[in-house]
């Protein structure tokens, strides 16, 4: 049975429209409750980001809640502090799932709930269709107000650690107005630093700030000289940099810079572990480091897994999720920043900007198509691509998908060399042609 309302990070959507109006909230409150005592667990933490609706919906949250968990109200935070509190509690001895109200980088107007196990990492998939089963059966919610806990966010502020730049270090930190804007203030101090996306404004989250907006934060780098930009999303689970000339430094680039830090502090990573969409050049690059690298699918469930799997304390997306397992259960944007800037301040003045690796050239064609096929129906696809690794083999890196939500057969290929990923696209897309009836 597949899931109805959760995707990929959550259940998201316009705030307080179905199916997040406060009494379907209310009823997701008790669900999760049911679901929760159902596998033993006692309490739940429970966090939002600035959002105008974050408020009215934590209180319907709880209301649903009830008498089921013992709840502890971390308030406005980050949701990598609602993963941290509760893996901290959970080991403590009280199992403890969490919930954040965020909808990430998402506009001012969406709104969502973000639940976590007791390891601190998102739910498993057969716990969210639990989830929205007893949502379903439930003819209506628990209107019995019990009693909340206040939880502080300075233990989780304190094992962070917090920075204090040398003077002549100028950057520029992008809060996006989310719910990185008070935490951030604390542990950024010293240097040079020019705030924007301050403070948190929930009419204003994400809008033309944030790490998906990195226009006015590049602008702002350029002109004020600084040397480094900083840019979180709405709820602080990532962070993306740009340089001194404005150019974004993507999350596979932070995560080399960690692994080159790493071992020139005697405590190489056990290897890295990155997606389906990381450029070809950064395993290329660990690899003459001699730190292993593994793909995954997109979504950092995917990455924690394999994390698990491997006992590897290192993950990232190019989107800026990055996980750094020694830290926190889950990708967390002001740690990463932190990590980022630690690095940088490791390195010789002369080498502090030298750093990034050679990107491979990459390229993404999309064919729109009546009906959706499977690849490996596609005989002229097939060939075409067996073809192309016979050719390049480890030179060329192809991602054949169809989209998650349209009719369009994504190609992806990136290579070595720019004149291969023109050729290699346009052989992909003339056999696709062939396969597909087009729209």
């Amino acid at each position: 049975m597949s899931l109805r309302y959760f995707g990929t990070d959550g259940i998201r959507g316009v705030a307080l429209r179905s199916p997040l109006t406060l009494e379907e909230v209310s009823r997701w409150g008790a669900a999760w409750a049911q679901v929760a005592r159902q596998a033993g667990v006692k309490q739940l933490v429970v966090g939002w980001d600035p959002r105008s609706s974050s408020g009215p919906m934590s209180e319907a949250f709880i209301l649903g809640v009830g008498l089921g968990l013992k709840v502890l109200v971390l308030g406005m935070a980050p949701t990598p502090a609602v993963a941290w509190n509760v893996a901290k509690l959970s080991a403590a001895g009280e199992k403890t799932w969490g919930l954040m109200i965020s909808a990430s980088h998402n506009p001012p107007e969406d709104n969502g709930l973000k639940g976590f196990n007791e390891l601190g990492e998102k739910l498993e998939e057969d716990q969210e269709l639990a989830i929205e089963q007893a949502f379903e059966h439930l003819s209506e919610p628990t209107t019995i107000s019990a009693p909340s806990t206040a939880l502080s966010l300075q233990p989780y502020l304190d094992h962070l650690e917090g920075i204090t730049l040398p003077e002549d270090f100028h950057v520029v930190i992008d809060c996006a107005h989310g719910a990185t804007a008070e935490a951030a203030l604390e542990l950024f101090k010293g240097g040079d630093i020019h705030w924007i996306g301050v403070p948190a404004d929930g009419p204003k989250i994400n809008v033309g700030v944030g790490s998906t907006h990195l226009e006015s934060l590049a602008a702002t780098v350029v002109a004020r000289g600084a040397q480094l930009g900083i840019a979180f999303d709405g709820d602080g689970d990532r962070c993306l940099l740009v340089d001194g000339t404005g150019e974004e430094v993507d999350g596979d680039q932070m995560v080399w810079l960690l692994a080159q830090d790493r071992v020139a502090c005697d405590d190489p990573p056990p290897g890295v572990v990155g997606t389906l969409m990381t450029n070809g050049g950064l395993p290329q690059a660990l690899s003459q480091l001699g730190v292993p690298f593994v793909r995954t699918a997109v979504g950092d469930k995917f990455l924690l897994r394999e994390m698990a799997k491997r006992n590897w304390d290192l993950a990232a997306e190019a989107s800026g999720h990055l996980i750094q397992k020694r830290v926190g259960p889950s990708g967390d944007g002001l740690a990463a920043a932190l990590a980022i800037l630690r690095a940088l301040l490791h390195r010789p003045t002369d080498r502090r900007w030298a750093w990034t690796f050679r990107p491979w050239p990459q390229r993404l064609v999309n064919v729109k198509a009546r009906d959706r096929k499977a690849v490996e129906a596609c005989s002229n696809l097939v060939s075409a691509m067996a073809s192309i690794d016979a050719r390049w083999g480890e030179g060329v890196r192809q991602v054949v998908r169809w989209s998650g939500t349209e009719p369009k057969l994504r190609l992806m290929v990136e290579a070595q060399e720019a004149a291969w990923v023109d050729q290699a696209l346009a052989e992909l897309e003339a056999a696709a042609r062939r396969d597909l009836s087009l729209a």
